[in-house]
């Protein structure tokens, strides 16, 4: 995995909840990876720890419509991410039996729009990527600084936070 990774994306992070770290294991948090094109623009995101195999899955869920895209003569970045949009799309309904219509469209979303949209009762019935599958079908294109908080607090049910890393002492009389 960590070499198909390596050969299509750049890996990086940013710590947006908090955590604890007591006899050197993590406490708390929670993990959302995003696969975006350089600018910042996602194309998919995967909503809390997965194994290996189901990273590998999805990294290679969005390399391969990547090429899809391409021969389909999407080099365009709206047509591209058009494409996405669909794809996700596709996904929502063969995996999670939604099909969407055209009152789902959100098109250029603000933040507020988003956590509203994935508050609808209708939308809390998603599992986790079920509702990133709907979110990246029905407002793509976004940036990773305009989706992270809403996935992150209304996907996940975490909240943002900018408090250090709290590392426990262990004590041993």
């Amino acid at each position: 995995m960590g070499n198909y990774l390596n050969t299509f994306f750049i890996s990086s992070y940013q710590k947006v909840g908090t955590f604890r770290v007591a006899n050197g294991r993590k406490q708390g948090g929670n993990v959302a990876s995003y696969f975006c094109l350089p600018d910042g623009q996602v194309l998919h995101v995967l909503a809390g720890p997965v194994d290996a195999t189901t990273m590998l899955q999805e990294a290679r869920w969005v390399v391969e419509t990547w090429k899809l895209a391409l021969l389909e003569q999407k080099e365009d970045p709206r047509q591209l991410l058009a494409f996405f949009a669909k794809a996700h799309a596709d996904r929502l309904r063969q995996e999670h039996g939604l099909t969407l219509s055209e009152d789902h469209q959100l098109r250029n979303a603000s933040t507020v729009d988003l956590t509203t949209f994935l508050d609808q009762s209708a939308n809390r019935r998603l599992s986790r990527q079920g509702r990133v599958h709907l979110l990246l079908a029905c407002t793509s294109p976004l940036k990773i600084e305009q989706i992270y908080r809403p996935v992150f607090e209304k996907i996940l049910g975490e909240t943002i936070s900018t408090s250090p890393v709290v590392v426990a002492q262990t004590h041993i009389p």
